[in-house]
């Protein structure tokens, strides 16, 4: 795969394209040793695996009736299945602090939510930038870096092509971003997400440079 790769083990999509990859299980099935061979059965891929693309296999990757993908790292998670919110293409993935430094299997560092983490007034527990609509409780791909698409709010603060992007700061539960906001306040410059690519618009989603960069990953 062009791009090179940045997983503890060689990784095996469960679907044609990395968008449209929404498995019921870890890793989309649980590959068996043939009989006699001695050792624990392992999925294909695992919560935490990353994987590192340029744009042209970026693109190869993208089912493009659900968006097209641009070069960066993308990470494997599980989601939360008891979630008030649905993953969406475009959103924000937030971990729980309940799972920070969790050493359980699934939980541990390697699920998100689409539910405002820690409150909607702080949300910066920021995981990376769902790529699809992901079931929830399954295991999908969030993007962690580079060129990510963001779903944007519907009332921003300033939008202008370079502008900071964060996720939404305020008294309303939402998974979308802003552009515009300073982020001379602790919590706006804990929520920085990037900056923009082009010209924001108003419920839509748009390019994003991601600088925040999430590697908490399997290496």
């Amino acid at each position: 795969m062009a791009g090179g790769m940045l997983t503890k083990q060689a990784d095996q999509l469960t679907a044609r394209f990395l968008n449209d990859v929404n498995d019921a299980v870890s890793g989309g099935s649980i590959v068996s040793l043939p009989a006699g061979v001695t050792g624990p059965q392992a999925s294909a891929t695992q919560p935490g695996d990353r994987i590192c693309l340029d744009d042209a296999a970026a693109f190869a990757l993208s089912d493009t009736t659900v968006g097209t993908l641009k070069g960066g790292v993308y990470m494997y998670y599980g989601t939360l299945s008891t979630s008030v919110a649905n993953p969406q293409i475009g959103c924000i993935g937030f971990f729980q602090a309940v799972d920070v430094g969790s050493t359980s299997t699934v939980p541990g560092n390697y699920r998100v939510t689409a539910d405002v983490q820690p409150i909607s007034s702080v949300p910066t527990y920021i995981a990376g930038i769902f790529i699809n609509n992901i079931t929830k409780g399954n295991f999908g791909w969030l993007q962690v870096a580079g060129l990510a698409s963001v779903l944007f709010e519907s009332a921003l603060t300033a939008a202008a092509a370079g502008n900071v992007v964060t996720a939404k700061v305020g008294p309303t539960t939402s998974g979308s971003a802003d552009v515009g906001v300073s982020v001379a306040s602790p919590v706006t410059l804990a929520a920085l997400l990037g900056v923009a690519v082009g010209l924001p618009v108003t419920s839509t989603i748009s390019t994003v440079m991601l600088t925040r960069g999430n590697f908490c990953g399997r290496i």
